[in-house]
This record gives structure tokens, C-alpha cells and sequence, in this order.
């Protein structure tokens, strides 16, 4: 089902034009076509070369499914044995937002194993990157995204039962876009880049370094939206000349402009 509509049309309008006809919308350019594919593909794009553009719309998604998937890792940690998550049972009921505030102004040097905070961050650093680098940005923005996606956990959810770790906020975007860098990128492109179609083993380890990527592509499936908003002329004004005294219409070197097209935000959603 396809629902489609254009709003807020502008373009030359004559001063006393009765009425106007707009013709269908002009057929949209194959460039721009492949443009908005590439932007947004359906399912997750196993094979082929990267963005080669910053696909902005797609890093907004992106972030946005990321802080839904917040909740369910702290779901996740809230049911993981102490050793794991460093949550006790009185962290784990006492949650409130008094708390979370408490939590998030002081931001402490935390006790997790080291092998939380310097191999599991890492990674997950690395993959904020590599999610980052799939969308087309540069070696910087993508540095940036995992920063800012390091630090909307551990504002977020994660504050709601222990306070801001100083040294995830360092270590996860720092060493973490070294891992994306140069471990999970050449090993991605390596794989991407195989003839044929992709084993298990191959998909495994492209969903490990991105399994952001993955599961976007995945959501973007189960809840079968698709949407667009863009500036683009939507077809030519034809307007119907007033009249004047006898029927006979007014001058029409007035309206010679109203055949320019008009252009407008167009919206569509597709399920």
C-alpha cells in the first residue's frame, strides 16, 4: 500500500488567476532514483562498495533505532549475573530519575573487568564506526559517531543503574575507531569484495563488525515503513485564465510565467 502527497506548492501564481490545474508530478530522474536507492536500501547490503556520499538520513535512522536498542541491552544486563554487568540487586531495583541525574553528573572511574572495559567497549567502538564508515562518512565524522553513540549509552540507559564511566567514554570512541579502522574495515572489504555469493562464515563476520548495520536493516524489514520528504518540482502550473466583460479573457502575456513548474516538499510513505 502506497500512500502519496505533495504540500506547501509554490510557484508563479497570477493576481487574479480563477483556478489552476496541476498536471501530474514529472517523472523523478533516474539519478536521483539511484541516489535514493543507495540511501536506502531494502535489507542489509551484504556485498558491494561503500557509500560514497554521507547518507545522512540513513545515520539518523540509525541513531535513532540505536536508542531503542538501549533498552533492550539493559534488559539484557539487568538479567546477566553481577560478575557480568557490575549491577547488585539494590542497583538493579533502585532505578528513578533522581538517580539517573545523580549518576550522570558524576561520572566516576569505574571497577569493570578489564576485559569490559578494554576489549568489549573496543568493540563495540569499533562497530559504532564501521556503522558509520557504511553510510559513507569520513575517517572523522565516523571517530565523531562513535563518540556520540558511546555517550548516548552511557547518559542513557546505562545511567539509570551505575554512574558515567570516564574511561568508556575515552577508550570505546578512541581505541575503538582503531579496530574499526584497521581490523573490522580491511577484513570487511576483503570479504565484500569476494566474487560469488557469501558463505555463512563471511555473513557471520560482517554481521559481528556491524551488527548495528544489521539489525537497522533488519527492523526496517519487520516494521515494513519506507518514508521521504524532499524539494522537487511536482509538474507544470496550468492555470485558467480569468474572464472579463463579454466572456472574452483577460490579456494572457500576464500568465506567460505560470507554465514554469512548481516546486514542492513532497512526502511519501510506502508499507
Amino acid at each position: 500500500m502506497a500512500a502519496e502527497f505533495a504540500a506547501m506548492t509554490w510557484g508563479p501564481r497570477p493576481a487574479l488567476l480563477a483556478a489552476s490545474l496541476d498536471t501530474p508530478a514529472s517523472s523523478p530522474d533516474p539519478a536521483a532514483q539511484q541516489q535514493d536507492a543507495t540511501a536506502q536500501p531494502y535489507g542489509y547490503r551484504w556485498q558491494g562498495s561503500l557509500d560514497t556520499r554521507p547518507d545522512w538520513r540513513g545515520v539518523g535512522r540509525d541513531t535513532a533505532y540505536f536508542l531503542g536498542y538501549q533498552f533492550a541491552g539493559v534488559a539484557v544486563l539487568y538479567l546477566a549475573p553481577e560478575s557480568v554487568s557490575g549491577w547488585d540487586r539494590e542497583a538493579k531495583q533502585d532505578y528513578s530519575f533522581s538517580k539517573w541525574r545523580n549518576n550522570v553528573s558524576e561520572p566516576v572511574w569505574d571497577t569493570d573487568r578489564w576485559w569490559i572495559n578494554y576489549v568489549l567497549h573496543p568493540y563495540w567502538g569499533g562497530a559504532y564506526y564501521v556503522r558509520a564508515r557504511e553510510r559513507g562518512l569520513e575517517r572523522t565524522q565516523a571517530f565523531l559517531y562513535s563518540a556520540l553513540l558511546s555517550t548516548l549509552w552511557e547518559y542513557g540507559a546505562e545511567a539509570l543503574a551505575e554512574p558515567v564511566s570516564i574511561q568508556d567514554l575515552v577508550v570505546t570512541p578512541v581505541v575503538g575507531a582503531l579496530v574499526g579502522e584497521y581490523i573490522f574495515s580491511p577484513l570487511r572489504k576483503r570479504i565484500r569484495a569476494k566474487p560469488g555469493k557469501l558463505d555463512w562464515a563471511d555473513k557471520a563476520t560482517l554481521f559481528i563488525t556491524d551488527p548495528l548495520g544489521v539489525l537497522s536493516a533488519e527492523t526496517d524489514r519487520l516494521l515494513g515503513v519506507e518514508t521521504t520528504l524532499r524539494l522537487q518540482p511536482i509538474g507544470q502550473r496550468m492555470p485558467t485564465l480569468a474572464t472579463g466583460a463579454g466572456g472574452e479573457p483577460l490579456d494572457t502575456r500576464a500568465y506567460s510565467r505560470s507554465a514554469a513548474p512548481a516546486w514542492g516538499l513532497q512526502f511519501s510513505a510506502d508499507w
